[in-house]
């Protein structure tokens, strides 16, 4: 049985840089507002950009920021893929107004979010009332729970990381870094249970990888881009959360592919916001090896 070392060396490295940019970050602030606005605005273009991607959606980044900048569309695409586009941007905007007013995640608010997603259409904000299935109804490669169970289901869903995320809270408070392989295993648990259970009809991806990133900015992070090109080891680690539970007597192994994309990802957050931040580091430490 592999120790928890062995499990930690796959990705040591990665976690010895979150830390340390971590630090950084911390030693920057307070940060002038304007500026940190500017950054969020950039990233929410990207954000856009691929998690509509993911889905199928054609604008290209150009077209993405062309549109949230500019209001401008393109002719060559069909109106569906501009108003996810336009809702996803609103869904990562109302995250942060949810954060500024301290709100804990709960069905009400993962339903707002979806309502963003999914904006306008008949199904938004509503749990499905029918059976869904991953892949097509002739190459299913998951099927999520019977709709019956759904209300059930999202109502331990919502208890559940809200405990976890009150924990995180607290360490955030304390000013301290966190047990990044716990944090890190455990926003990827809820992110893969949240896909598993499929509560929506439509929209579940984008969903989930906005309560994702709120779960995330709320733990004191920034937040994540999970790219398009990666899009097929994001759907790979979605698929090992059930094989590595049958076949692996760690429970880490589970979600430790998510794990690492996340722990990647959220790094590379890192090292924009300290690149774009630098002037206010003290000393500039971000060269130090």
């Amino acid at each position: 049985m592999s120790t928890p070392t062995e499990t930690q060396a796959k990705y040591q490295d990665i976690i010895n840089e979150i830390d340390r940019h971590y630090k950084i970050m911390k030693s920057m602030r307070p940060l002038n507002s304007d500026a940190v606005k500017r950054y969020l605005e950039e990233f929410s273009i990207s954000a856009s950009h691929n998690s509509n991607a993911i889905e199928g959606n054609s604008f290209t980044y150009d077209e993405t920021r062309l549109l949230l900048k500019e209001g401008v569309t393109s002719s060559a695409r069909s109106f569906e893929e501009h108003q996810e586009i336009v809702g996803y941007k609103k869904g990562f905007d109302f995250l942060y107004a949810a954060l500024k007013n301290n709100q804990a995640i709960s069905e009400a608010l993962i339903k707002k979010i979806h309502q963003f997603i999914l904006s306008g259409q008949e199904n938004a904000g509503q749990y499905r009332q029918e059976q869904v299935y991953i892949g097509d109804m002739f190459n299913i490669t998951f099927t999520p729970c019977p709709a019956d169970l759904v209300s059930d289901k999202m109502k331990e869903y919502a208890e559940a990381i809200q405990k976890d995320m009150e924990v995180n809270k607290s360490i955030k408070e304390n000013d301290v870094a966190p047990d990044w392989y716990s944090l890190f295993n455990n926003l990827a648990r809820h992110h893969i249970e949240f896909e598993k259970i499929h509560p929506f009809i439509d929209g579940n991806g984008r969903t989930g990888r906005l309560l994702l990133i709120y779960e995330m900015i709320y733990t004191g992070l920034l937040p994540i881009d999970v790219r398009y090109e990666e899009r097929s080891r994001y759907y790979a680690a979605l698929k090992d959360y059930d094989i590595k539970a049958k076949y692996s007597s760690r429970l880490e192994s589970k979600t430790e592919g998510m794990a690492k994309l996340l722990a990647e990802s959220e790094l590379k957050s890192m090292g924009v916001w300290n690149e774009m931040f630098k002037n206010f580091i003290p000393n500039n430490p971000i060269s130090d090896e």
